[in-house]
């Protein structure tokens, strides 16, 4: 496990990359801001550059993601612990046959790894049972002193992430349903987000530096 800044730099890097390949928001270096893509760009591009079909279902999963990264990214670097450690099974490497006959028979008979677990959105907005510890988005406004309506807003929308949209997208897929949740990319999302990057380490500019050493960042780890 790295420590919770270096965490935190990666997920908020990852965050970007993600929310721009969407193409439902895309990152403004001058003003450092996440702005909306109309809604016209959006049905074109999802349509011609991702898939003509299920373009819409793979940017809202970008979308999503991304915005999970983004809220564990800022928690991290303000000391918001979200993570805890777990044993995993560890990759089979040779006679995959003879791994499969253990691995259904007990999954730590090949042997564990310990590996990081970063929790889900549920976590940002409900207290963690593996932590014991109270809704991460809770401890962030505390730690960065935000407004009540600042507060209100991010756990809205985190809320509405978990319970509808990202719920939905991650487990199957719906036709004909996320078309009429565009508009609160400009009037919801975009406003959540830009307050997350307004509390980064020297503020919402971070991140066009971040973005521009990510490769050199992540080669040096």
């Amino acid at each position: 496990m790295y420590d919770a800044v270096t965490d935190g730099r990666l997920q908020v890097s990852a965050a970007l990359s993600l929310l721009e390949c969407s193409r439902l928001v895309q990152w403004d270096p001058g003003a450092a801001l996440f702005t909306p893509v109309s809604r016209e760009t959006f049905e074109f591009s999802w349509r011609k550059d991702v898939d003509p079909v299920f373009g819409r279902l793979i940017c809202w999963l970008n979308f999503s993601a991304g915005a999970e990264f983004l809220a564990k990214g800022v928690c991290l670097v303000h000391g918001v612990e979200i993570r805890w450690t777990q044993d995993v099974p560890a990759h089979p490497r040779a006679d995959l046959p003879g791994w499969v006959k253990l691995f259904r028979k007990h999954w730590k008979s090949a042997g564990t790894i310990e590996a990081t677990n970063f929790g889900t959105l549920r976590y940002l907005i409900d207290p963690n049972p593996n932590t014991k510890a109270d809704a991460a988005l809770k401890r962030l406004c505390l730690k960065v002193k935000a407004k009540h309506d600042e507060e209100e807003l991010l756990l809205a929308v985190y809320q509405l992430l978990a319970r509808t949209i990202r719920n939905r997208d991650a487990h199957a897929y719906v036709p004909n349903v996320r078309d009429d949740h565009y508009s609160l990319v400009p009037d919801l999302f975009s406003e959540c987000f830009n307050l997350l990057t307004s509390w980064l380490p020297g503020g919402a500019a971070t991140l066009t530096s971040w973005r521009g050493s990510a490769r050199q960042f992540v080669d040096s780890l």
